[in-house]
């Protein structure tokens, strides 16, 4: 598949207000990229939370020149999922505490899974087994 017949596959797709899908190239390698502007309800800010907004960009997912249509399709479907997917992690909260965010440091939390304290545990939770009551 032709650049050209790609970039006109993604032309064709639309998503929500502020909402674009860009075709990029990494040397001679095609990708596909979601960017959202400040009119877009997914550019307001998480974490300052006040109404102040932030355009973004995705991740890339890179396109293979041997897609069929439905591929490509599907791939700007599957970036847009996803993109949406990152910012429910993002604002989801519990206890006030964004506890999914995509953004939270590996590393600390490497730290706080090493913790047996950290765990929630049912005492069936492996053999599903209930107790008669």
């Amino acid at each position: 598949m032709t650049n050209e017949e790609i970039l006109s596959i993604i032309s064709r797709i639309t998503y929500k207000p502020g909402w674009s899908v860009l075709m990029g190239f990494d040397g001679d390698r095609p990708f596909i990229q979601a960017e959202v502007d400040e009119t877009a309800e997914a550019s307001l800010d998480s974490a300052k939370r006040d109404g102040s907004r932030t355009p973004w960009k995705s991740a890339k997912r890179y396109l293979s020149r041997h897609m069929c249509r439905q591929e490509v399709v599907g791939a700007v479907f599957g970036l847009l999922k996803d993109a949406e997917l990152h910012e429910i992690h993002e604002w989801f909260r519990y206890r006030g505490a964004s506890i999914f965010n995509p953004h939270l440091d590996p590393d600390v939390l490497a730290t706080v899974a090493r913790k047996a304290s950290s765990f929630v545990v049912r005492e069936n939770a492996m053999s599903m087994k209930e107790e008669a009551a």
